[in-house]
């Protein structure tokens, strides 16, 4: 006899814990910054990383922009936060996403914070 009624009821349960945590992830990141990060080119180990940039659009206004950069390392995370002054319609360089020495080190940025 086949268990289809049991097999409803774990994706239901599967689901109802799954909806909540998508809903969190999506509400997070609904702050919306007139600056972007960017990313082109290629860079890091064996050019797989990509080069990642602070773009500021706004061709009439500077910011103070902070950024996250979430580092990944054997396993390991480690979150700081820098601070940039963008003139208007400028670009800066943050960096790699993936370093060039083993063992490898890949780096997440992140906008936290806008300010004119």
């Amino acid at each position: 006899m086949k268990n289809y009624p049991r097999q409803i009821f774990l994706l239901c349960s599967g689901l109802t814990l799954l909806l909540p945590m998508l809903a969190s992830a999506e509400t997070a990141n609904t702050e919306s910054f007139v600056n972007t990060l960017t990313e082109s080119g290629s860079c890091g180990h064996e050019n797989i990383g990509k080069l990642q940039y602070l773009q500021n659009p706004d061709q009439s206004n500077s910011y103070e922009v902070t950024v996250k950069t979430i580092e990944m390392h054997e396993g390991k995370e480690k979150e700081t936060l820098k601070s940039f002054h963008i003139k208007a319609g400028d670009k800066k360089h943050l960096g790699c996403s993936l370093s060039d020495v083993m063992p490898l080190t890949s780096y997440k940025r992140v906008i936290v914070k806008e300010a004119q």
